[in-house]
């Protein structure tokens, strides 16, 4: 199928008929499982062929296949993401097609597909990180691992990284994913600044569950020597 066509109902209804036929029942049954997503149906694609179709509809009227798209599969999800990355827009058109993204996502894979590294947001992040930080201050839990998970992969810097521990510390959503993701970008903190993150792990201000994953995370990674591991152990909460 020619994915660089003109968009209408017909042509979207053939694009979802076509990429039916290069499912993998398998991949499906496992896709399903590891996201545990009830709000989308899956249809089995693996992820290179994805990418694959999403770099052919980039490169011409995206917008209209966006504005089409039912998302109804997480497939369809999972296009409108790569389509962000393969487009490669200015750091202010990007902020604009993540933030009309989000409202789609209803699992961690989503989340973190499209909470990627992007050259954009670092080569200006005076802007761009006070616009990122606006997500963790939402009540939908996805919306806030979003901007956590952007955090880790674009600011983790000497010049964000009290100003992200101090996020770290006021996310109170008791939601799973939310928590570890939270978890995630602390350790991620630590791994690059372990003084400053070391301060907020020994005020165990932190709930119990995050403080005691971010540990765990901590003590997980290779990049930690073993002294630094046996102090930042006893920082758990019983």
């Amino acid at each position: 199928m020619n994915f660089q066509c003109s968009w209408n109902e017909q042509k979207y209804k053939e694009f979802i008929d076509h990429i039916k036929t290069l499912r993998d029942l398998k991949y499906k049954e496992f896709a399903s499982k590891i996201t545990n997503d009830k709000n989308l149906e899956f249809i089995g694609i693996r992820t290179p062929i994805l990418r694959d179709i999403a770099k052919q509809i980039s490169k011409n009227n995206y917008l209209e296949f966006l504005k089409i798209n039912k998302y109804k599969y997480f497939e369809e999800c999972m296009i409108h993401a790569f389509i962000i990355e393969y487009l490669k827009p200015n750091f202010e058109e990007l902020i604009k097609m993540l933030k009309n993204f989000v409202p789609h996502i209803s699992n961690w894979a989503l989340c973190d597909t499209a909470a990627k590294k992007y050259p954009q947001l670092i080569k200006n992040q005076d802007i761009t990180f006070n616009e990122i930080i606006k997500f963790t201050r939402f009540n939908n839990p996805w919306e806030v691992r979003f901007g956590l998970i952007l955090i880790l992969n674009n600011f983790v810097n000497e010049k964000f990284i009290d100003k992200i521990l101090e996020i770290c510390k006021d996310i109170k959503l008791e939601y799973y994913y939310v928590r570890m993701g939270n978890a995630w970008l602390i350790s991620n903190c630590y791994a690059k600044f372990p003084k400053n993150t070391k301060k907020l792990l020994k005020l165990k201000i932190l709930d119990k569950w995050t403080q005691n994953k971010s540990i765990q995370k901590i003590l997980d990674s290779n990049k930690i020597n073993k002294e630094n591991k046996l102090e930042i152990k006893k920082l758990k909460i019983n």
